[in-house]
């Protein structure tokens, strides 16, 4: 991931040159001379208007070490003007202790410390060991080691060491292991353990000093969030993924910290519904960059790389057949994109991957390649077309497999994306399967956890509650209007599994699967319908007959239930239950007077 950048500057996506145009000089007002620079200035500024926002930092270089005494107070010498405090972990100290050197420069000991933030807001709490408090890791994602933030002998050393803003700008931590347990740190946290390249950790945060920017690498639509819905756990496929530790579970939804977001993307490609959104560049415009791309020149293949390794693809001396094209991270795209250019005329897809084969990321890309190679499946594509490989793959590019033939005969073919997702997928789909002449079957089986499928009701148990409908974050299951029946929209599925976590009966299985036939798919099909259970005075509608028997089933032994008049009322709708309380019993209920008969 870069790191932000101080001369502000994000970019735009590629745009045709506009320097041959003639301007009058002459002129106060700028004229326009031609058509085409005409043109090339509208698009320009339309994808100024697209342009993400961007995420400012403020550091004035006042750098926490963390180590051995000794030897912080030796880094700190090397910070000069931008100044430095010191704090030594002890893990037998009972409570932080504070201290100044002959400089003036702040020395802490503590038990513990707790380290949170980014470059120029990082918040360090130390604490003391005792009997009442331990020094656990917390477990969350960016979190340090330390105790509960209630324990007593806690110290703010930011406020302690007379901070302007109580917080340091960035940290230079010599601890063997790293405090900060998250696979990418935060921008202004240099881990040197025990001194190692300690020379290059102190010139890089010697650097971070004035304002840097760096995008806003993503957008999230709340409403379409699969995480939650009334506690109930859905999805977590964002969480999981990221290496930052910058998302969170607030609510029925999730939290990103833009300062510690470092724009992987692997939260984008791996959400189900499209909630999270890559927005450095949208979706619909990386396809449309490469599809023009592709069109400039004879290409079968597309290598997709990052930007840290163009240097490497320069010199690899790849076949005029292949379209190498840099993006800011892989794992930013996924099967929406892939199947998309699938369709603009390339046979095979290699993406350059340099993560460790432990690395979530990496896990990310895997996931996506197999989920893409499962919806092909029968389309006489083959698993060729899409390909991770890493750097010692570009020496032998050309003993890679190749793609099927029948994809570079198609005609290319675009399609408007709009950045949907799920509708993206569908449409390249839909193309590929149009254009292929494999023998397809109606339905395409996907593993188990797959973003596509259906649900499968026991009808022998489902009372048609709606626990289901009202849990939904996709808009896939909808209750029947004025019928009491359990409807289903397969297309909208994402199997995040909260209606199976909802239903009070068990009564709900997912079924991971696609439905080739759109139409099909976008059908409102029924999954269980009754018979409506009338009101036994109005005969208005109000429930099934499974639920009437099922209440009754449970409260008849209840003493509130004991009389028949009592039961009866369980096959009343809620005003004619009102009215018969207040005609029977017109002194009203008294809830106590059989207290005694509860069964408890």
């Amino acid at each position: 991931m870069s790191g932000p950048d101080k001369s502000g500057s994000v970019g735009v996506p590629e745009q045709a040159s506009a320097t041959d145009a003639s301007v009058d000089e002459a002129s106060p007002v700028s004229i326009l001379k031609t058509i085409d620079f005409a043109n090339a200035r509208q698009r320009l500024d339309e994808a100024a208007a697209r342009q993400t926002s961007t995420v400012s930092y403020r550091s004035e270089g006042h750098c926490l070490i963390i180590g051995e005494r000794a030897s912080a107070m030796a880094a700190a010498d090397r910070f000069g003007e931008a100044g430095a405090t010191v704090v030594s972990i002890v893990p037998d100290l009972t409570r932080p202790a504070k201290a100044l050197s002959d400089a003036g420069l702040a020395v802490f000991s503590v038990g513990s410390l707790s380290l949170h933030g980014y470059l120029g807001a990082f918040t360090a709490i130390g604490r003391g060991q005792n009997g009442d408090q331990s020094n656990d890791q917390s477990g969350d994602k960016g979190s340090g080691k330390g105790s509960d933030p209630g324990a007593i002998g806690e110290l703010d050393l930011g406020v302690s060491a007379r901070r302007p803003s109580a917080t340091f700008d960035c940290v230079l931590d010599l601890s063997p292991e790293p405090l900060l347990n998250v696979g990418l740190p935060p921008f202004g946290y240099q881990h040197a353990p025990l001194g190692q390249g300690i020379d290059a950790a102190i010139d890089s945060l010697s650097e971070l000093i004035g304002e840097f920017d760096k995008p806003r690498y993503f957008d999230y639509d709340r409403s379409i969030c699969a995480h939650s819905r009334s506690r109930l756990p859905g999805c977590n496929r964002c969480i999981d993924v990221c290496v930052t530790g910058a998302i969170s579970s607030v609510g029925d939804g999730i939290e990103v910290d833009p300062f510690l977001c470092q724009g992987c993307g692997s939260c984008a490609t791996l959400c189900p519904t499209g909630a999270m959104v890559y927005a450095y560049p949208k979706p619909s415009d990386a396809i449309e960059r490469t599809r023009t791309r592709l069109r400039a020149g004879s290409f079968d293949t597309l290598l997709l790389h990052d930007e840290s390794s163009q240097a490497v693809v320069d010199v690899a001396g790849l076949p005029a057949t292949i379209l190498a094209l840099a993006v800011e991270e892989v794992t930013a795209f996924g099967i929406d994109y892939w199947a998309s250019i699938l369709c603009a005329g390339v046979s095979r897809i290699l993406v350059l991957c340099s993560a460790s084969e432990d690395d979530p990321n990496r896990h990310a890309l895997e996931e996506q390649a197999d989920l893409l190679r499962a919806l092909l499946a029968g389309l006489d594509a083959g698993p060729d077309v899409i390909q991770l490989i890493d750097v010692a793959g570009l020496d032998d590019v050309d003993r890679l497999p190749t793609g099927p033939d029948a994809l570079t005969a198609l005609a290319p073919v675009n399609f408007v994306t709009h950045d949907d997702k799920r509708a993206t997928v569908r449409a390249a789909l839909d193309r590929l399967a149009e254009g292929l002449d494999g023998e397809i079957g109606d339905v395409c089986a996907l593993p188990a956890g797959a973003p596509f499928g259906r649900i499968v009701v026991d009808t022998d148990a489902c009372t048609l509650c709606m626990a289901c409908v009202s849990t939904c974050p996709a808009g896939a299951l909808l209750d029947g209007q004025e019928t009491p029946a359990l409807r289903m929209v397969e297309a909208n599925c994402v199997q995040c599994g909260l209606c199976e976590q909802a239903c009070p009966e068990s009564a709900i299985e997912l079924e991971a699967r696609y439905v080739r036939d759109s139409v099909a798919a976008r059908r409102i099909c029924t999954l269980h319908e009754e018979a409506p259970f009338d009101c036994i005075v109005c005969r208005k509608p109000f429930a099934t007959q499974r639920i009437i028997d099922t209440l009754i089933g449970k409260l008849s032994a209840h003493w509130m239930f004991g009389e028949e008049h009592a039961v009866r009322r369980l096959k009343m709708c809620a005003d004619c239950r009102v009215k018969d309380i207040f005609t029977r019993e017109s002194g009203g209920i008294d809830v106590h007077s059989g207290s005694d008969k509860v069964d408890t």
